[in-house]
Parts: C-alpha cells; sequence; structure tokens
C-alpha cells in the first residue's frame, strides 16, 4: 500500500502511515509492562517504508509515551509524530 501526505518539508509518497491511540476508541491498550491500560489522551503517528512495521511501531509508541521519541530514534527508517497527556 502506497500513500502520499504532505509533511512539514514537502510531498512524500510510498510511505506507509499508522497512528495509534486513545483519541477513537478512548482508553483501550494495555502496557504489557504494568497490566494497566495507557492513560491518555495519546497518540503516536508513525510513518515508514513499511505499513505493518509502522503499525506495530505506533502501538510500542502511544504505549511508551514520553519515552518514544527516543526510542524510535533507534529504529532506521521511521519517525514519529505523537501527542501525551500534558502536551
Amino acid at each position: 500500500m502506497q500513500v502520499a501526505v504532505t509533511l512539514a518539508d514537502g510531498r512524500v509518497s510510498g510511505v506507509a502511515v499508522a497512528t495509534s491511540g486513545t483519541a477513537e476508541r478512548g482508553i483501550h491498550t494495555i502496557d504489557p509492562r504494568t497490566g494497566e491500560a495507557v492513560p491518555g489522551p495519546v497518540s503516536a503517528t508513525v510513518t515508514g517504508p513499511r505499513l505493518l512495521w509502522a503499525d506495530v511501531y505506533a502501538k510500542a509508541a502511544a504505549v511508551l509515551g514520553r519515552e518514544a521519541e527516543a526510542w524510535i530514534a533507534g529504529v532506521d527508517g521511521y519517525e514519529l509524530v505523537s501527542c501525551v497527556a500534558g502536551d
């Protein structure tokens, strides 16, 4: 699947985009480290070359919250835009 999106630095095509968070369905994501629901509101959008991994990484980023930016920096080819409670 290919999509075209407009980002701050211009038009990009052939990039997968996936979003995970609480905006649409409310709090429904469980942090496997604690067994507790991820507090909201939170939204994480990940772009990258593969939709499957963008989706996986978006869910992980939603769980990680503020830790996600440092974590995704170590994942080659993927970028994160996120909003967490208090932002």
